[in-house]
């Protein structure tokens, strides 16, 4: 009888450890993520000229996305609800020659893809017009509202840069706009 008892518990046990050990653990995460291409393959060319173009890429919810390069520099509109959201990265990161990354990565609440806290996208600027291989590689946060669409912050290279531009998204703070920090004359 007692083998019994042994066997039935050891059993149970093994049961319970096997059922433990592959439960998934809770994800705690308030914002996830999604990603959309904004590669030049993956979207439709509105109109184009010696000068730039500018290309309509996939939504993301009720918010449209265009990909606008003119005079060497790309940067990003976002649309929603007919109004236009001109992100203008060259205004708060410099002259420099850039390009944007193939994706934009999308942060909102978890089980809530309408509750949009705001995108991140990756933007390669030349800083040295005397060394045209000199290229650092930012991030731009870009804040979503339901008033407003604007760049929050740019990110410099480091360690965790992906993490801290999801933070800076995630936090409970009110971001501001980043001002222009081109001088007008």
């Amino acid at each position: 009888m007692n083998k019994k008892i042994t066997f039935v518990t050891t059993f149970i046990t093994l049961l319970l450890f096997s059922f433990l050990s592959h439960a998934e653990e809770p994800n705690h995460e308030k914002y996830i993520s999604s990603f959309t291409s904004i590669d030049e393959k993956d979207c439709i060319t509105l109109d184009s000229d010696d000068i730039g173009s500018i290309q309509e890429c996939e939504s993301f919810g009720d918010i449209g996305v265009r990909v606008v390069e003119g005079d060497i520099h790309q940067s990003i509109i976002l649309t929603r609800k007919n109004r236009e959201y001109i992100l203008n990265f060259q205004s708060t990161v410099g002259i420099g020659f850039s390009t944007l990354g193939n994706i934009i990565e999308w942060r909102y609440e978890r089980g809530k893809s309408k509750n949009i806290k705001g995108i991140i996208v990756r933007l390669e600027v030349n800083e040295d017009p005397e060394n045209l291989d000199k290229i650092t590689s930012y991030l731009m946060v870009s804040k979503i509202t339901p008033n407003n669409i604007c760049v929050v912050g740019k990110i410099l290279p480091q360690v965790k840069q992906n993490e801290l531009a999801r933070a800076m998204l995630d936090s409970k703070e009110k971001l501001p706009c980043l001002k222009s920090n081109i001088k007008k004359h």
